[in-house]
């Protein structure tokens, strides 16, 4: 894939972020649309997204395929949990009451609302298909390992919120679909694939909406902040890179697994603080900072991948 391609697809994604800002900028978009919105794309669009990638023929280069994906899932979030605490936890941090967010926020990347649409635009059903296993282990490590970080508890609740998850289920729905090699019926498979289609418009468009509310001018005087985005945008999707390249991990794997690190802050970061009764001024800077750099810092990193990986 040339770096023009990649270039382009993700200015498709920052303009339908655009479009959402404006809308929620005009009063076009307000909240409770919006919340009614998430809630669409979270329980229906995305599901639909992650079943309909495994209504594929079986074979057994794409099982052991995602079973490697899955193992590098594992191991790249259990690498980012050791480098932000090696790396943010120290006293000053924690006098300032935000050592456990920083580390939130290093950690986990946007790879459901933004890092999935991504994906699909650059290497199609392959990215749904490898990126559902992905954003699946995010999802137990967020509601495990970044709930336990902020609260210093777990609950059985957050557990039961990861098995009962739509997205969890679709995935190990679909997985099981997938072994079997059981194909819905035509009218339905063609719904279904309607509703995916949805996705990527509809996240970008409540991501850019997302980031309306916030003073844009006053973020870019946060140390803080900027520590979490060279974090989370440079030097952990970084990290990932080598690693995968002394793996010999290339096409699209490569470019779905990178890419799904290397996305900006996850707006989980948001939610767990609320959840936990933390203060969400520093999540939301991270963010938004975050978000806004990915437009240099996410095509850098893939254009180096997709360099490398056609070199050798």
């Amino acid at each position: 894939m040339g770096v023009g391609v990649i270039i382009n697809q993700i200015m498709v994604l920052f303009l339908l972020m655009g479009l959402g800002f404006g809308l929620a900028k005009s009063k076009l978009l307000d909240k409770p649309t919006t919340d009614k919105l998430i809630w669409l794309l979270c329980y229906v669009v995305m599901p639909c997204l992650v079943f309909n990638a495994f209504q594929i023929p079986y074979s057994a280069e794409l099982w052991h395929n995602f079973m490697l994906v899955g193992g590098l899932s594992c191991a790249i979030h259990i690498l980012f949990i050791v480098l932000s605490k090696l790396l943010l936890n120290t006293r000053r941090l924690k006098r300032q009451g935000i050592a456990e967010q920083m580390q939130f926020t290093a950690v986990y990347s946007n790879c459901g609302f933004m890092g999935l649409p991504l994906v699909v635009a650059l290497v199609g059903s392959n990215g749904a298909f490898y990126g559902s296993v992905y954003i699946a282990v995010n999802g137990i490590f967020v509601w495990t390992h970044g709930l336990l970080t902020h609260s210093g508890r777990l609950e059985r609740r957050a557990l039961v919120k990861v098995l009962f998850n739509p997205n969890t289920l679709a995935a190990i729905i679909g997985c099981l679909f997938f072994v079997l090699s059981i194909q819905l019926p035509s009218a339905l498979h063609d719904a279904v694939g309607h509703v995916a289609k949805m996705n990527t418009a509809l996240a970008m468009i409540l991501v850019g909406a997302a980031m309306a509310p916030v003073k844009i001018g006053k973020i870019w005087f946060s140390g803080a902040a900027w520590l979490s985005v060279l974090m989370r945008n440079l030097l952990f999707p970084a990290v990932v890179l080598a690693g995968l390249l002394a793996l010999h991990i290339s096409g699209d794997m490569l470019l779905v697994v990178l890419a799904l690190s290397a996305c900006p802050v996850a707006g989980m970061s948001v939610i767990v603080a609320q959840l936990t009764g933390k203060s969400t001024d520093f999540p939301v800077k991270s963010l938004t900072l975050s978000t806004i750099v990915s437009l240099v810092s996410l095509p850098m990193m893939l254009t180096l991948a997709d360099t490398w990986s056609r070199a050798n």
